[in-house]
């Protein structure tokens, strides 16, 4: 003889309580729609492991040119990144580097990225390989569900939550 336990079956007593299921949606927005994109495109002005005060500047004033033409009306960024990158990786796509997330490009680049607006063009930002000149391409907006449209789902969830929570404490 035994006894079967089947925690998908088993009754339980409570309903979901409204301000349990706001908070759980709170908590996970993210997975519950897209997260805007921020899209951007760079030119890299390559400097050396060790470059010498001469190369760095060398440098900076080429980024300052490229930055100053990409910002002229009527600029083709993608060109200037063909004709000048020295980022093999993007620079036969007119620089594009997609969508940038924090932390991916380090935190000097994150600093003047996430301060611009869309279509603007940054002055140089050092990193560790050389002076990009970063384009906010284009903003994406995010698709967020409302509570409403969400809370069939977080429902359920509460309540299978409670199901194995009952049968945890039977067994």
């Amino acid at each position: 003889e035994y006894v079967e336990i089947d925690a998908s079956t088993m009754a339980v007593d409570t309903v979901a309580d409204e301000d349990a299921l706001r908070k759980k949606y709170d908590e996970n927005k993210g997975k519950y729609g897209t997260a805007e994109q921020r899209m951007a495109s760079h030119i890299l002005v390559a400097l050396p492991a060790k470059p010498t005060p001469a190369q760095d500047a060398a440098a900076l004033a080429k980024a300052k040119d490229i930055a100053n033409k990409a910002r002229q009306p009527g600029a083709d960024f993608a060109a200037l990144a063909k004709a000048n990158s020295d980022d093999v990786g993007s620079k036969d796509s007119g620089g594009d580097l997609g969508p940038v997330d924090k932390g991916v490009f380090g935190d000097a680049f994150d600093a003047v990225f996430f301060k611009m607006q869309p279509g603007q063009v940054s002055e140089p930002v050092k990193l560790p390989d050389g002076y990009h000149v970063i384009w906010f391409r284009e903003l994406v907006p995010g698709n967020a569900k409302s509570f409403e449209e969400v809370r069939p789902e977080l429902e359920a969830e509460y309540l299978k939550n409670e199901r194995e929570r009952v049968y945890n404490d039977l067994t």
